[in-house]
Protein backbone atom coordinates (compact mmCIF):
# COMPACT_ATOMS: atom_id res chain seq x y z
CA UNK A 1 0.00 0.00 0.00
CA UNK A 2 2.71 2.42 0.71
CA UNK A 3 4.97 1.32 -2.22
CA UNK A 4 1.54 2.12 -4.40
CA UNK A 5 0.75 5.41 -2.44
CA UNK A 6 4.29 6.27 -3.38
CA UNK A 7 4.33 5.53 -6.46
CA UNK A 8 0.94 7.25 -7.49
CA UNK A 9 2.30 10.74 -5.53
CA UNK A 10 5.91 10.56 -7.11
CA UNK A 11 4.32 10.36 -11.07
CA UNK A 12 2.17 13.25 -9.73
CA UNK A 13 4.69 15.42 -8.03
CA UNK A 14 6.83 14.58 -11.64
CA UNK A 15 3.91 15.79 -13.68
CA UNK A 16 3.44 18.96 -11.79
CA UNK A 17 7.53 19.45 -11.71
CA UNK A 18 6.93 19.43 -16.08
CA UNK A 19 4.40 22.31 -16.03
CA UNK A 20 6.98 24.11 -13.12
CA UNK A 21 9.25 23.75 -16.00
CA UNK A 22 7.55 25.02 -18.84
CA UNK A 23 6.62 27.71 -16.52
CA UNK A 24 10.09 28.93 -15.99
CA UNK A 25 10.89 28.08 -19.90
CA UNK A 26 7.67 30.59 -20.47
CA UNK A 27 8.99 32.87 -17.91
CA UNK A 28 12.69 33.46 -20.06
CA UNK A 29 11.21 33.34 -23.22
CA UNK A 30 8.77 36.36 -22.06
CA UNK A 31 11.88 37.93 -20.57
CA UNK A 32 13.90 37.53 -23.60
CA UNK A 33 10.93 38.41 -26.02
CA UNK A 34 10.24 41.44 -24.15
CA UNK A 35 13.49 43.06 -23.87
CA UNK A 36 13.70 42.63 -27.58
CA UNK A 37 10.41 44.22 -28.20
CA UNK A 38 11.30 47.15 -25.45
CA UNK A 39 14.80 47.75 -27.17
CA UNK A 40 14.90 46.69 -30.49
CA UNK A 41 11.44 47.94 -31.58
CA UNK A 42 11.07 50.12 -28.44
CA UNK A 43 7.46 48.64 -28.22
CA UNK A 44 7.49 46.49 -24.59
CA UNK A 45 4.59 44.41 -23.77
CA UNK A 46 2.25 45.34 -21.50
CA UNK A 47 1.26 42.22 -19.70
CA UNK A 48 4.62 40.55 -19.20
CA UNK A 49 5.30 41.67 -15.86
CA UNK A 50 2.25 41.21 -14.23
CA UNK A 51 1.53 37.74 -16.03
CA UNK A 52 5.60 36.81 -14.55
CA UNK A 53 4.67 37.82 -11.32
CA UNK A 54 1.03 36.90 -10.86
CA UNK A 55 0.92 33.64 -12.28
CA UNK A 56 4.19 31.85 -13.42
CA UNK A 57 6.80 32.83 -10.40
CA UNK A 58 3.86 31.30 -8.02
CA UNK A 59 3.89 27.85 -10.46
CA UNK A 60 7.68 27.75 -10.55
CA UNK A 61 7.78 27.98 -6.77
CA UNK A 62 4.48 26.06 -5.34
CA UNK A 63 4.09 23.28 -8.27
CA UNK A 64 7.76 21.98 -7.45
CA UNK A 65 7.78 22.03 -3.37
CA UNK A 66 6.21 18.43 -2.85
CA UNK A 67 9.20 17.00 -5.62
CA UNK A 68 11.95 18.52 -3.90
CA UNK A 69 11.47 16.83 -0.31
CA UNK A 70 10.23 13.32 -2.40
CA UNK A 71 14.18 14.00 -4.29
CA UNK A 72 15.45 15.14 -0.85
CA UNK A 73 16.85 18.37 -2.62
CA UNK A 74 15.24 21.22 0.25
CA UNK A 75 17.85 22.14 2.86
CA UNK A 76 18.50 19.61 5.28
CA UNK A 77 20.64 19.97 8.75
CA UNK A 78 21.82 16.25 9.08
CA UNK A 79 24.88 17.56 11.60
CA UNK A 80 23.67 14.77 14.00
CA UNK A 81 21.46 12.95 12.18
CA UNK A 82 25.00 10.54 11.15
CA UNK A 83 25.12 9.45 14.63
CA UNK A 84 21.58 8.14 15.01
CA UNK A 85 20.85 4.78 15.35
CA UNK A 86 17.83 3.76 12.01
CA UNK A 87 15.11 4.41 14.98
CA UNK A 88 16.02 8.10 16.06
CA UNK A 89 16.41 9.06 12.32
CA UNK A 90 12.95 7.64 12.00
CA UNK A 91 11.87 9.55 15.13
CA UNK A 92 13.50 12.31 13.75
CA UNK A 93 11.42 12.17 10.28
CA UNK A 94 8.32 11.37 12.23
CA UNK A 95 8.63 14.77 14.06
CA UNK A 96 9.57 16.68 10.98
CA UNK A 97 6.87 15.46 9.28
CA UNK A 98 4.08 16.13 11.92
CA UNK A 99 5.77 20.00 12.28
CA UNK A 100 5.28 20.08 8.39
CA UNK A 101 2.12 18.89 8.29
CA UNK A 102 1.04 21.25 10.80
CA UNK A 103 2.61 24.28 8.92
CA UNK A 104 1.42 23.67 5.26
CA UNK A 105 -1.51 22.21 6.44
CA UNK A 106 -2.38 25.76 7.52
CA UNK A 107 -1.34 27.24 4.78
CA UNK A 108 -3.14 25.32 2.45
CA UNK A 109 -5.84 25.90 4.52
CA UNK A 110 -5.68 29.96 4.80
CA UNK A 111 -4.74 29.75 0.92
CA UNK A 112 -7.53 28.06 -0.09
CA UNK A 113 -10.22 30.19 2.09
CA UNK A 114 -7.95 33.05 -0.17
CA UNK A 115 -8.57 31.57 -3.54
CA UNK A 116 -11.85 31.12 -2.97
CA UNK A 117 -12.68 34.33 -1.38
CA UNK A 118 -10.91 36.04 -4.46
CA UNK A 119 -12.89 33.67 -6.89
CA UNK A 120 -16.09 34.86 -5.06
CA UNK A 121 -15.56 38.60 -5.23
CA UNK A 122 -14.30 38.26 -9.25
CA UNK A 123 -10.37 39.85 -7.67
CA UNK A 124 -8.46 40.96 -10.54
CA UNK A 125 -5.27 42.97 -10.97
CA UNK A 126 -5.50 46.74 -11.95
CA UNK A 127 -2.76 46.84 -15.05
CA UNK A 128 -3.02 46.80 -18.54
CA UNK A 129 -5.15 43.64 -18.61
CA UNK A 130 -7.40 42.51 -15.26
CA UNK A 131 -5.74 39.26 -14.54
CA UNK A 132 -8.33 37.13 -12.23
CA UNK A 133 -6.22 36.85 -9.11
CA UNK A 134 -7.77 32.98 -7.74
CA UNK A 135 -5.80 31.57 -10.48
CA UNK A 136 -2.27 32.63 -8.59
CA UNK A 137 -3.85 32.29 -5.25
CA UNK A 138 -5.27 28.84 -5.82
CA UNK A 139 -1.62 27.96 -6.77
CA UNK A 140 -0.87 27.72 -2.99
CA UNK A 141 -3.08 25.73 -1.51
CA UNK A 142 -2.32 23.29 -4.40
CA UNK A 143 1.05 23.57 -4.18
CA UNK A 144 0.87 22.96 -0.22
CA UNK A 145 -1.88 20.22 -0.16
CA UNK A 146 0.78 17.74 -2.54
CA UNK A 147 3.17 18.80 0.03
CA UNK A 148 1.03 17.84 3.20
CA UNK A 149 -0.04 14.49 0.92
CA UNK A 150 3.98 13.89 0.86
CA UNK A 151 4.62 14.71 4.44
CA UNK A 152 1.73 12.45 5.31
CA UNK A 153 3.13 9.46 3.39
CA UNK A 154 6.73 10.14 5.28
CA UNK A 155 4.87 10.03 8.48
CA UNK A 156 2.95 6.98 7.85
CA UNK A 157 5.98 5.27 6.47
CA UNK A 158 8.15 6.02 9.13
CA UNK A 159 5.43 5.15 11.42
CA UNK A 160 4.78 1.68 10.21
CA UNK A 161 9.01 1.06 9.71
CA UNK A 162 9.43 2.24 13.35
CA UNK A 163 6.49 -0.21 14.70
CA UNK A 164 7.58 -2.55 12.85
CA UNK A 165 11.67 -2.90 12.55
CA UNK A 166 11.38 -3.02 8.86
CA UNK A 167 12.54 -0.52 6.24
CA UNK A 168 9.18 0.02 4.71
CA UNK A 169 10.38 3.65 3.74
CA UNK A 170 13.51 4.65 2.72
CA UNK A 171 15.49 7.29 4.99
CA UNK A 172 16.53 10.29 3.80
CA UNK A 173 20.38 9.89 2.96
CA UNK A 174 22.49 11.33 5.31
CA UNK A 175 26.26 12.50 3.91
CA UNK A 176 29.13 10.36 6.61
CA UNK A 177 31.85 13.09 5.74
CA UNK A 178 30.30 16.07 7.11
CA UNK A 179 30.55 18.05 3.33
CA UNK A 180 28.17 19.99 1.68
CA UNK A 181 25.97 17.52 -0.54
CA UNK A 182 26.62 18.24 -4.14
CA UNK A 183 23.33 17.80 -6.69
CA UNK A 184 25.71 17.58 -10.01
Amino acid sequence: MIRRATDVLGALERALTVIAAIALFAIMALVVADVFMRYVLNSPFSFTYDLIGLYLLAAVFFLTLSDTLRVHAHVGVDILLTRFPTAGRRLSEIVTALTGLFVFGLISKVGFERALENYEQHDVLAGAIAWPTWISAALVPFGCGVLVLRLALQLVGNLLSLVSGRDLFPLPPVNETGEAHSFE
